[in-house]
């Protein structure tokens, strides 16, 4: 994701090379419509601001949590499968990398000097 600034004070936030990305990825073109690739940047930040504005007006004022957007999502079993299954993979590289920083630690700290 990248911000283009025009000089302005809005920002606009441009997505169209991980999408151009995912559309060959899902089996488009390899270089896909300028049109194409403009709408569905349109669709998804569309989303995404509903889904935010949406989570913001709900809970703590001005703080959105991943219960708020699970919640929102419910309904959508893909979605929140895909979203559970997001967290989980996440925690457990967490997991990972602190248990490969703490023997890098152990190992460090053994090294006679």
């Amino acid at each position: 994701i990248m911000d283009d600034d025009d000089g302005d004070d809005t920002k606009k936030i441009t997505m169209a090379r991980e999408i151009k990305f995912m559309m060959y990825g899902f089996g488009d073109d390899p270089c896909p419509f300028t049109q194409s690739v403009s709408l569905i940047e349109d669709i998804v930040l569309n989303y995404i601001t509903e889904i935010t504005q949406s989570a913001s007006d709900m809970g703590k004022k001005g703080k959105i949590t991943v219960e708020d957007i699970l919640y929102l999502i419910r309904h959508d079993t893909k979605k929140h499968g895909r979203v559970k299954e997001l967290l989980i993979s996440n925690d457990e590289i967490k997991k990972a990398r602190k248990g490969f920083e703490e023997d890098i630690y152990r190992t460090v700290k053994q090294v006679p000097q």
